[in-house]
């Protein structure tokens, strides 16, 4: 080859000992340790997510901030499991809410928390062990603890400090706050929850004040059931208790108050004279329901069946099959709030042997103006309700053939519990007076219109006259629609059922 040839010159290096190198993917199937060590924090990490708070946390934490979408309803729980038996706890041991501790309630003086009925928040039953509980009702007084007779926007349950508070349903803590006369307070908010009219889903909001501890932060995931704070007596109290409310979405804040100072003073009332009167309490019905009638009834999230023109051909019972609407509950309780109010006139009056006739109510807007109830807050649907379905006077005394007759305060409704099937179930109604005594030669003056406050049935009869009850009591049957929990209601009383649920 030429010395200046630019031809370059080629080399090949090759090894003496040929060595195999596995593929990386061999090397982890080797190792199987690794495997090992690396699916078991998987595991655990997963399996500590899903176990404690639900699949819907695990893929929010996965995907980050997202929808309300992410929370599913899986139903409801009350915000309390188990509280002392008062009369119990004092007697054996000395025991008093006011200066002992929830720590200091022996375990077998622990109970399940007994179900709030509207209808025995009354006077009467103040020394009750239900009314030891449930102190103040919703949208009552704080003179009676009373049901409707108010304007108190929740509930207050009686408990001693430090007892153990949980979340009502799947949601996300919305507010974590010290609440003035509140006291320290959590609001959750609570997506795709069953509408209270029955139809549909919508968002609300439960609040739990006077708290003495909190164990979750604003912007966490929480799940039905679980332990959120402790019960305390922060804020403005006259004892430990629970207040606890649900808003709906719509109500300018939460928890939602119907009037505010300015208003308190303008109008020349304490706070205390406000509640009792029934100040503002239009605006009460309209942003806030009845909380413990709501999580008792466990609702299904359902679509409402209407009726065919071949199921029936009395128009009266397909408009009194129709679930009641949340504008005409508005109308309802207005109405049961002047009730109660002419119940507490003709008590006070009792005393003389002279029979005492109770007065009429007064037109609804009158009544409202009386107490000091801003009727300008009040919307044009619930007056159309109210003109719709106007609401009946209270029962009189009165005597018929010579017979004295009995007047009827209340109803309560008896049921099985559940149902199965599309069978008629059979529902018993009974009338009772003032001191929940069956009432056997009853004053009527008005019928007793069975309906559903959740879910949807048929009833047969749907209306019951006094003819109807025999010995103070009648039964009906009732075809729920569907398989959701169904709570019925009988008007104008107002009375719930217990939730009939479907197995």
């Amino acid at each position: 080859m030429p010395r200046n040839s630019t031809t370059p010159v080629a080399f090949r290096q090759m090894p003496l000992h040929r060595k195999w190198e596995p593929h990386p993917l061999y090397f982890l199937v080797e190792r199987s340790s690794f495997w090992i060590a690396t699916l078991s924090v998987i595991a655990f990490l997963v399996g500590n997510m899903v176990g404690q708070h639900g699949w819907y946390v695990f893929w929010h934490s996965v995907w980050g901030e997202g929808s309300d979408l992410t929370i599913t309803y899986t139903g409801t729980v009350t915000p309390v499991d188990r509280v002392p038996d008062y009369v119990r706890w004092a007697q054996e041991y000395g025991g008093n809410p006011h200066t002992h501790t929830f720590q200091q309630v022996p375990l077998d003086l622990m109970v399940p928390l007994p179900s709030y009925h509207t209808s025995l928040q009354h006077e009467h039953m103040a020394q009750s062990p239900i009314g030891q509980i449930y102190s103040v009702g919703y949208m009552g007084a704080y003179d009676t603890g009373g049901d409707s007779d108010g304007s108190h926007a929740g509930v207050d349950i009686r408990l001693p400090v430090g007892t153990p508070i949980r979340s009502i349903a799947n949601g996300i803590v919305s507010e974590v706050k010290n609440a003035g006369g509140f006291g320290m307070t959590v609001v959750i908010k609570h997506p795709n929850m069953p509408s209270p009219s029955g139809q549909g889903t919508e968002t609300l909001y439960s609040s739990y004040a006077h708290l003495s501890a909190t164990y979750i932060e604003e912007g966490t995931y929480v799940q039905k059931g679980q332990r959120i704070a402790l019960s305390g007596a922060t804020g403005t109290v006259s004892g430990p208790h629970l207040h606890f409310q649900i808003d709906h979405e719509s109500a300018p804040w939460h928890p939602y108050w119907p009037f505010s100072t300015d208003e308190l003073r303008r109008a020349g009332l304490s706070s205390y004279q406000a509640v009792n009167s029934g100040f503002m309490s239009t605006r009460g019905f309209t942003y806030t329901i009845s909380p413990m009638v709501y999580v008792q009834s466990n609702p299904s999230v359902m679509v409402v069946v209407h009726t065919d023109a071949a199921d029936t051909d009395d128009s009266a019972t397909k408009e009194s099959d129709r679930p009641l609407t949340f504008e005409e509950q508005i109308a309802l309780l207005q109405g049961r709030a002047l009730q109660r109010a002419q119940e507490r006139l003709a008590r006070s009056t009792r005393a003389t042997s002279t029979p005492v006739a109770v007065a009429q109510p007064q037109p609804l807007q009158q009544q409202e103006q009386s107490d000091v109830v801003d009727v300008r807050t009040r919307s044009a649907v619930v007056d159309a309700v109210a003109d719709t379905y106007p609401v009946a006077p209270p029962m009189i005394l009165e005597r018929s053939d010579g017979i004295a007759t009995q007047r009827v305060a209340s109803v309560a409704i008896y049921h099985a519990g559940s149902f199965s099937g599309r069978s008629w179930e059979t529902v018993t109604v009974k009338l009772l007076d003032a001191d929940d005594n069956v009432v056997r030669y009853p004053a009527m003056n008005t019928d007793v219109h069975m309906r559903t406050a959740y879910g949807s049935a048929e009833f047969r009869p749907a209306v019951l006259k006094a003819s109807d009850f025999v010995n103070g009591e009648a039964t009906i049957q009732m075809l729920p629609r569907g398989r959701g929990t169904v709570v019925i209601i009988a008007q104008p009383f107002g009375v719930l059922s217990a939730p009939m649920v479907y197995r």
